[in-house]
């Protein structure tokens, strides 16, 4: 009972600041966070009023939300980490989505049974704007460039007081925000829980989008080498003479690198100003098992290398000759359990997972243009990644 009058008490402030607010007052110290504070300044600036309807702003529908380069890399980067947090956290009260630093929905994930008007309208190609629907979690996140917590009556428009909202960051080569993970319900979720699976996902879906980067040798560090295969594993870009293109934001956290800026010149030896040449040379090379690597605070990485340089043109042709194994591939399951037949599927699944990751770099994570590459359909390539993972033949960051 204390929990429900407390529950009530503050949505009764709630509802009383944003009826002040509205008017022009100030808001009370410390009933929202600071994230959700400003958004409520930004949609007051804009002139919306907390009564009045969202307005969601309707693009061009013969455009899909996925047109730009950039979109289309940032939807094959969630899309697979969507799937999986719809397993977990969905339900016909639920949406979840990843909007771009405009608030476009890149790609959104609803259940055939939802009829809730406050999320049939999140879909994919449909801009979220905070000057069209006052507080978001993910405009929160654009603005702030961290994880945000809205809770039903924190929103600005008191339509959406029903909603529950959490959204992640997600960040772009040179550590800026590129867009967000949210998932929006009418539901209970556990706030907490929630975000650990959002963080992950969204440091997954960054590793994804440095495997679409061409020409660079590509490493995994960690301070332990059993999590180097995992989201919490930085990745280094590194150019063949050993500069350093781009870094992840786990990456940069271990290397006490800038967290929001593109890098200054930086060579490898200079990150790792302790490691001896012979073990500056073993990062750059394929094969290599995970090297321990000191530097001079004393500290030390495990370092893996996880890919070598591939330009568009090596990317074509191992794609265009694998084309047939992968046709063949899909027509049978990608785990035999005949021992006869075990050594002829193992070199098939390594074309298979070989064609599917050279198709998927080559089109920019464009799905659609690489299983017309393929010779598959789009459902087919879909089945084959899932399959590829859950059998460990493609890394979480591999498509």
């Amino acid at each position: 009972m204390d929990k429900i009058d407390s529950t009530a008490s503050r949505q009764q402030r709630l509802n009383a600041a944003r009826v002040q607010f509205s008017g022009g007052e100030q808001l009370p110290a410390a009933l929202l966070s600071a994230p959700v504070a400003r958004s409520w300044e930004r949609s007051r600036t804009a002139g919306l009023l907390p009564s009045q309807a969202p307005q969601y702003e309707l693009l061009d529908t013969s455009r899909h939300g996925s047109d730009s380069r950039a979109d289309r890399r940032l939807y094959s980067c969630v899309v697979d980490e969507i799937e999986q947090l719809w397993e977990a956290f969905g339900g016909a009260d639920w949406t979840i989505f990843c909007v771009n630093t405009q608030g476009t929905v890149v790609h959104a994930r609803h259940s055939p049974a939802c009829t809730d008007d406050l999320l049939l309208p999140i879909t994919s190609g449909r801009r979220i704007l905070e000057s069209h629907i006052g507080t978001t979690a993910p405009s929160c996140v654009i603005h702030d460039g961290s994880e945000v917590v809205v809770a039903r009556g924190e929103h600005y428009l008191q339509e959406f007081e029903r909603a529950f909202c959490v959204a992640v960051p997600l960040f772009g080569f040179h550590g800026e925000v590129i867009g967000a993970l949210d998932i929006t319900g009418t539901g209970e979720r556990d706030a907490a829980q929630v975000q650990e699976q959002f963080r992950l996902a969204a440091l997954a879906a960054e590793q994804r989008m440095f495997a679409t980067l061409r020409g660079c040798h590509l490493l995994r560090l960690q301070h332990d080498p059993r999590w180097l295969n995992t989201p919490l594993a930085g990745i280094l870009a590194v150019e063949e003479d050993g500069f350093v293109r781009a870094a992840s934001r786990m990456a940069r956290r271990m290397l006490s690198l800038s967290p929001g800026a593109p890098l200054p010149a930086l060579h490898l030896r200079q990150l790792f100003d302790a490691a001896t040449p012979a073990q500056l040379n073993r990062m750059l090379q394929t094969g290599r098992n995970p090297q321990r690597v000191p530097r001079t605070d004393g500290s030390h990485l495990w370092v893996s290398h996880a890919r070598a340089p591939q330009s568009r043109s090596t990317a074509r042709r191992e794609a265009a000759g694998l084309a047939a194994a992968v046709g063949e591939a899909a027509a049978s399951p990608i785990v035999n359990t005949s021992t006869a037949n075990a050594v002829a599927n193992a070199s098939l699944r390594e074309q298979t997972l070989s064609a599917i990751q050279n198709a998927i770099r080559e089109h920019e994570g464009n799905i659609a243009a690489a299983a017309r590459q393929l010779g598959l359909s789009r459902t087919t390539l879909y089945a084959k990644l899932r399959q590829l993972r859950q059998t460990g033949m493609l890394d979480r960051d591999g498509a």
